[in-house]
């Protein structure tokens, strides 16, 4: 191959690369923008009747939370199918079980990191959305794990495994795009939490080395059912457990 052919092979190559990311980025972006549009929605509606949103905290994260994660969804759908034809979804088999195992394992190993990190570092300044208002109201925990099962989950692995992760493989292969998957998946939750400046960096490094497990766990069964039981049962472990230790 010619030099002139092996440029113009090298720039074709990186404008495949930074097209591809470009998608994955538009596709959060989107599913964002949608977010905030059918929340307010909702909150528009709640605000006229004249209904005191600023005193139940609670009810305004679970007003946000289900018209952010249904936009999640949406663009998910919409992306697998204009763009990866479907994506695939089965009864899981042994193998995909396992594969659960493991990826409960790995992910509660993140969290077991950000425990450790803890003890050297000063977390206390930066202050979880969730948290502040699980204090006022505890229930909102038991709500949290259910929605995680049949919301959350769903939603946010459908974007994030099927739609980003999915877009980002055939440019990048299965590591590349568990990666950048992965970054986008921990960046989207730095709304979970105020204050802290960079410490936000150690939670974000967590869910990082977490959307990597479920990335993992998607490629190692090419089922969506096991990313998304691992995340379910993850983030439901996470709220009961707050509820009964806390």
């Amino acid at each position: 191959m010619s030099s002139s052919a092996e440029s113009t092979a090298a720039r074709a190559g990186i404008v495949a690369h930074l097209r591809a990311v470009a998608v994955a980025i538009a596709l959060v972006v989107t599913s964002l923008l949608l977010g905030i549009v059918l929340t307010l929605a909702v909150f528009v509606p709640l605000v006229a009747l004249g209904i005191p949103l600023a005193e139940s905290p609670s009810v305004v994260l679970l007003a946000a939370l289900i018209p952010s994660q249904l936009a999640f969804a949406t663009v998910g759908i919409l992306a697998t199918v204009t763009l990866l034809d479907g994506v695939p979804v089965r009864v899981p088999t042994r193998h995909d079980l396992q594969w659960v195992g493991l990826g409960l394992l790995g992910s509660f190993g993140a969290v077991s990191l950000l425990v450790v990190a803890s003890t050297f570092v000063d977390l206390s300044p930066l202050q979880s959305v969730v948290g502040d208002a699980a204090e006022a109201n505890p229930g909102l925990l038991v709500a949290l794990a259910l929605l995680s099962i049949v919301v959350i989950a769903p939603a946010e692995e459908l974007l994030f495994r099927g739609a980003v992760q999915g877009r980002l493989r055939a440019t990048f292969g299965p590591v590349g795009a568990i990666g950048l998957a992965s970054a986008l998946f921990a960046s989207l939750h730095v709304f979970n939490f105020v204050g802290g400046g960079v410490l936000v960096l150690v939670p974000l490094a967590t869910l990082f080395l977490v959307g990597a497990v479920l990335g993992t766990v998607y490629e190692r069964t090419d089922n969506l059912v096991a990313p998304i039981a691992v995340h379910a049962l993850y983030n439901a472990t996470l709220f009961l457990s707050t509820l009964v230790t806390g």
